[in-house]
């Protein structure tokens, strides 16, 4: 009992000597602070001290330990070296049947298991020796460099509430947003120059220390690009740790395409879950071309209510402040919760296919028993061509598949209107929103969004593939500028769409109007409104009412194809020719699918006189004759001879301008102009 009291106090002791260490006591009188990286020479009073210091290195740096080999004396047997390594490191020894492919192992009457890859052949480690007398552990190697990535671990403990600064780079403007009470990150100011702000609350690339680097890298780079053309926007919202938890930033391009385009938008967050990487999102639309336009991309490490109403406020500050009227997003609580508060008035609808692909994840065992669910629920969300024959689609899913005590189906269906296609056919929603990522984009991702590819490589062609794209749009341009389609019939209908709109818009059209020579009509309603019930020749499909008022030569259709793409459906261009009408009629040619879509430079009166300082309505007449510019250079790009009268134009202008300041000048050379507040410079750390 003696020998086992003894034990048991000198395992106390050891206890609180590490207890000791990880508070900062060492026992030689040098200060060790728990989560600090081990370094060679440091001493510990026990192997088991050490390795509890090891671990909270790891604990902080975001990787898990093992204990992996030892040595022990030829004298007496004690162990005299101890080493403590990654998890993940060395690589996993090669099992019989590990090389046969699952047919040749079943061939061999071997089962072949699904083993977890989980060592990489990592080299950090710490590895203690054994000094006597007096008896001490010191560190006689250390490597501190992983091969896999690694986390940074967020304190546990909640900060004070208080406010969260948002960081802006658009000539120096800034914006403040307020914080929640309780899950979103807070903090006070912080430089976007200082190195020492992180990316927190995420998973990081391998080497921690290289985070500060990347960040770093990153608000150099968004500096340059606002140096270069000051149109550029760029904000950044920080902790109360002075981590940078959320960056945005948009070009001038993007801002100027908001203005024609910003009526319908995709908030694609699809890569915002991949593991290991800075999770990346996208606010996206279309032109004019059916082309896929970036309203914006941001960095969201921290997925709060508080950190999505940041962002959709520091966007919608960077467009102009206009609200658009549809927002497709995936779903998410904290998502909704922003866009609601910040966007109370646009409509959020959740993707389709998302929708989707949240039924085969959370149905996934019945997706394997049932081959014919998938296609079953893509006819609900698809389609249903009225509220009624969802329903009955609905149902018929739930009671074929027995689903009714399914908690996930029932909140789905409760959210309905905002992701079943017979809910948002009534108000504008281009088709081309369920497939809003283009395959160039898609293709971008799938070969760039990786642990090899670094932070800074990854937005710089982004930006780069957002360039081509508005190089296609240019070339879109011309083409509608100097070529004609081929029209297919004598009709006036035809001939006025192929004068109007873009040529990729009147493809669609065409095919429309086309389409419309095979469909006959039966008059069910006479009047001022006449109705008619309208179908395909020969065929014994479905049918769809049109409803003509004669009165104001307006036409509805049960379709509603002009209402959700902004397009005339066939049904309605056989009834237009049924009646006599033989030009569209101007209510019915929607402007952002014309070449006038791209707004004109045309002086804006709220920009005028923009409420604010002296300084801040400089920068608000900045911002706004650049966008004015750029749009000036698309437009006088288009020819050798539009150029040259573009560029006297501009000459003209550039002599009025100078006029203009010199004569105010004169006016006031008594008054001295008021100045601009000097810039802050910031010391790098």
């Amino acid at each position: 009992m003696e020998g086992q009291s003894r034990a048991e106090a000198e395992g106390r002791k050891e206890r609180e000597e590490g207890l000791g260490l990880r508070l900062g006591l060492a026992s030689a009188g040098a200060p060790v602070v728990a989560g600090e990286p081990p370094s060679v020479g440091m001493e510990f009073p026990t192997s088991e001290a050490a390795r509890e210091f090891y671990c909270a290195y790891a604990d902080r740096a975001g990787f898990a330990v093992r204990t992996d080999k030892s040595r022990r004396s030829r004298r007496d047997d004690s162990v005299i070296m101890r080493r403590f390594v990654c998890t993940r490191e060395g690589f996993h020894p090669t099992r019989q049947h590990d090389d046969l492919t699952d047919a040749e192992a079943a061939a061999a009457g071997k089962r072949r298991r699904k083993r977890l890859v989980i060592r990489e052949g990592c080299m950090a480690m710490c590895e203690v020796t054994k000094k006597e007398p007096p008896l001490r552990w010191a560190v006689t190697k250390f490597v501190a460099h992983h091969v896999h990535p690694v986390s940074l671990q967020v304190s546990s403990r909640r900060p004070p509430t208080g406010p969260s600064d948002a960081l802006a780079g658009a000539l120096g403007e800034s914006t403040r947003a307020a914080a929640e009470p309780s899950d979103e990150p807070t903090g006070a100011p912080a430089a976007v120059g200082n190195g020492a702000a992180l990316f927190c609350n995420r998973l990081v690339r391998a080497n921690p220390a290289g985070v500060r680097a990347e960040v770093q890298d990153v608000l150099d780079y968004l500096r340059k690009m606002q140096a270069e053309s000051t149109g550029f926007f760029y904000a950044m919202q920080v902790d109360s740790g002075n981590c940078v938890t959320n960056v945005f930033w948009a070009d001038a391009k993007a801002r100027m395409a908001y203005k024609s385009f910003g009526d319908a938008v995709t908030f694609d967050t699809t890569y915002r879950k991949t593991k290991y990487m800075m999770p990346f999102a996208v606010f996206r639309g279309i032109n004019h071309h059916l082309q896929g336009i970036t309203f914006g991309c941001c960095l969201l490490m921290d997925e709060t209510k508080g950190s999505y109403a940041w962002l959709f406020d520091t966007w919608l500050a960077a467009m102009g402040g206009r609200q658009p009227d549809l927002l497709v997003t995936d779903q998410g609580k904290a998502m909704e919760a922003g866009i609601a508060r910040v966007l109370p008035n646009t409509r959020h609808c959740f993707c389709q296919r998302n929708i989707l692909s949240l039924c085969k994840q959370k149905l996934s065992v019945l997706y394997t028993q049932h081959i014919n669910l998938k296609a079953d629920l893509k006819e609900c969300v698809f389609g249903a061509e009225t509220t009624e024959e969802f329903q009955a689609r609905w149902d018929y899913v739930i009671d074929k598949y027995s689903l009714q005590e399914n908690v996930w189906l029932q909140s789905l269906y409760d959210s309905r209107q905002q992701w079943a296609w017979v809910y948002q056919k009534g108000s504008f929603f281009p088709e081309l929103l369920k497939s809003q990522r283009s395959d160039r984009l898609n293709k971008f991702f799938k070969t760039n969004f990786n642990m090899k590819t670094p932070l800074l490589v990854l937005i710089s062609r982004f930006d780069q593939v957002m360039s081509l794209s508005f190089e296609k749009e240019a070339q879109a341009n011309s083409v509608t500028a100097y070529s004609k389609p081929t029209l297919k019939t004598p009709s006036v209908i035809e001939r006025q769409a192929a004068n109007t709109y873009t040529r990729a818009v009147f493809d669609l059209f065409q095919e429309e109007f086309i389409e419309s020579l095979g469909y006959h009509a039966d008059k069910i309603e006479d009047g001022v409104i006449l109705k008619y019930n309208v179908a395909r020749e020969g065929e014994n499909g479905r049918s769809y009412v049109v409803s003509f008022n004669q009165l104001d030569r307006k036409a509805e259709c049960t379709c509603c194809k002009f209402e959700y793409a902004g397009i005339l459906c066939r049904h309605v261009l056989r009834i237009f020719f049924m009646v006599g009408v033989r030009t569209l009629p101007e209510g019915y040619i929607l402007k952002r699918w014309t070449m006038d879509a791209v707004t004109s430079v045309v002086p804006d009166e709220r920009s005028l006189e923009p409420a604010g300082s002296f300084p801040e309505r400089l920068v608000a007449w900045h911002n706004d004759l650049s966008l004015d510019g750029i749009i000036y250079g698309m437009r006088g790009a288009m020819s050798p001879e539009v150029y040259k009268v573009a560029k006297a134009a501009l000459q003209k202008a550039f002599d009025d301008v100078v006029a203009a300041k010199y004569q105010q000048m004169s006016e006031h050379q008594d008054m001295p102009l008021p100045k601009l507040q000097a810039k802050r410079t910031h010391t790098k750390v």
